[in-house]
């Protein structure tokens, strides 16, 4: 059974392709779970988080390329042609200096493929400090010498109610996490029916959304 389109995951599937090449940094990347993806398109890889997320690197025996705070990263200038960036903006005390940051490291003309959550339940890695409509996306690249060219919404209304009962379950509920997890199809054909719904009540609520945006001249 096909995922549902909302994820991430399939999100990118369509966005790589056409946006990531050359070198590429995972800004914020925790666990790499992308990775696969990136590197199908990416001339070379590599991966930078302060490893502040127990959830990330607690249980894990593993760790980043590059170990820094995001807000202040190793690298030159115009160092990479592509910036992935994945649930990683809500979490920084300051997204507007990431931003930036993402600006400074990306080389003229490359992009900033940047994912975050907009109705979203509450999960710290360690901080939970925003949410992102449009409006913020478009205020964000103003700011940062970035144009947004693409926009994705992930999944509508049903979409992202299902969602956040789904995460707060996870999230707070050891047992009917379990349960959830042990219905594994029945979940899926539940997600599925609720994109059918997306599509007959539209707004503009979302789970979250993943963007594209250039760097100017």
């Amino acid at each position: 059974m096909r995922d549902p389109k909302s994820y991430t995951r399939e999100v990118l599937k369509n966005i790589l392709p056409k946006y990531c090449s050359g070198k590429t940094v995972d800004v914020g990347a925790g666990r790499a779970k992308y990775k696969n993806y990136i590197k199908k398109y990416a001339e070379s890889y590599i991966t930078v988080d302060n490893m502040s997320s127990d959830y990330q690197f607690g249980l894990n025996d593993i760790s980043p390329d590059v170990v820094s705070n995001i807000l202040s990263m190793p690298f030159e200038d115009n160092s990479f042609d592509t910036v992935v960036c994945t649930e990683v903006l809500e979490h920084v005390e300051d997204p507007f200096a990431l931003m930036k940051e993402i600006s400074r490291i990306l080389k003229t003309g490359g992009h900033a493929i940047i994912a975050s959550g907009w109705i979203s339940a509450y999960h710290k890695e360690p901080k939970d400090y925003w949410r992102f409509s449009p409006d913020t996306y478009r205020l964000l690249c103003d700011k940062s010498n970035l144009e947004l060219i693409e926009l994705h919404k992930q999944g509508g209304i049903f979409t992202a109610i299902l969602y956040l009962i789904r995460r707060n379950i996870d999230l707070n509920t050891k047992f009917l996490k379990k349960v959830r997890l042990a219905l594994g199809k029945v979940n899926r054909v539940f997600e599925l029916i609720a994109e059918q719904l997306d599509k007959l009540f539209v707004t503009e609520d979302t789970v979250g959304h993943v963007i594209v945006a250039r760097k100017k001249t």
